[in-house]
Order: structure tokens, then sequence, then C-alpha cells
């Protein structure tokens, strides 16, 4: 009982002290995980584009790309958001995904919109993951660089607090099967 009540007194006079000095006696919340996309749940605004068009199906463990139904690196899913998206504060995006056995595309690109359809884009190298084993790819939000695939795009900069979609894509180059399970898409502080 001694030893309770001697710690409960420590620890009310290390708080007031640190209050004193104009420390917060409680510490700082932790910078939080910003859930982009939970694919294990039908998407709302959701699209499917390419190659891949019939041929995502959804399941409880996230989005399967089917290969075996024709899907290649030609092809694309996403969401577009309600209102813009703050991904600013973010210093890594991930990616949560799983490879089949059948998958023959060596990497798959996320892909960031915002308001003024800028778009930027970072490759996630899959070749050498074990099949069905998932796990998370990170990629640091200063590595993305713009993609000027219409060739209209002068600005170098995207903003980052005004994400209007994502994207996740195929390799265009290899017009091989993907065989992916995209699980979830989330940002990091």
């Amino acid at each position: 009982m001694f030893r309770v009540s001697l710690a409960v007194l420590a620890a009310a006079t290390l708080s007031r002290a640190a209050e004193t000095r104009g420390e917060s006696a409680e510490p700082a919340p932790p910078e939080t995980t910003v859930l982009i996309a939970d694919l294990r749940t039908p998407l709302a605004k959701g699209f499917v584009r390419g190659s891949w068009e019939g041929r995502v199906g959804t399941t409880k463990s996230g989005l399967v790309v089917h290969g075996s139904r024709g899907a290649d690196g030609t092809g694309e899913l996403g969401q577009d958001f309600e209102t813009p998206r703050d991904l600013s504060k973010a210093k890594f995006i991930e990616l949560a995904l799983g490879v089949l056995a059948r998958n023959e595309v060596p990497e798959v690109t996320i892909a960031f919109d915002d308001a003024s359809d800028t778009q930027f884009t970072a490759r996630v190298r899959i070749g050498q993951v074990v099949p069905e084993q998932p796990v998370w790819f990170r990629v640091r939000l200063a590595d993305f660089k713009l993609n000027n695939w219409q060739g209209n795009k002068t600005s170098a900069g995207i903003d980052w607090t005004r994400i209007a979609r994502w994207h996740l894509q195929g390799d265009w180059s290899k017009g091989v099967p993907l065989q992916v399970i995209f699980i979830a898409l989330r940002a990091r502080p």
C-alpha cells in the first residue's frame, strides 16, 4: 500500500513539475496512420480499366486481379474521393498485397491525382514476393514523380493537400498475366 501511494505521489509531482516548466504532462499524441482504401470492402466510386475490366474479383481478403482470365499489366483499378483528401503530412504510402503463383508482372504502380488532374506515381517491385504471402510495401512520399502520360502537364508539383483519386496500376510495358490480390492502401507519418 505504501509503495503504491509513493508511486502515485511521485507521478503527481513529476506531472506538476512539468506543468510549471511549461511542458505538457500528457505525452503528445502520435501521428496517425490514414487508411486510404480497405480493399476487402466494396469501393464507393471505384473504377476498373484496361485489361482488368471484368477480371477483378472481390473476396474477403481483398481485390483479386485474375491473370488467368486475361488480366495483364495493362490495367488499373482505383477510386475517386467524394472530397479531396489531404495526404501532405504523410511520409510514406504503404500498399498491402499478395501475389498468386502464376503472376508474371514484376512491378505495380501506385498513383495519385490531385484536384487539377496532376498525377504522381511510384513503382513497387513485386516480382520476388513469395506467392500467397501478403506483405506491406512502403514508398516514401518524396519518391513519387510526375507522370505526364497525357503530355499536357508542365507543373512539376502535385498538391498533396487536395488528392482527388488514387490508382493501382499494372506494368503497362508488360502484356503478361497479372495475378495479384490488393488488400489495403494507407498513408503513414
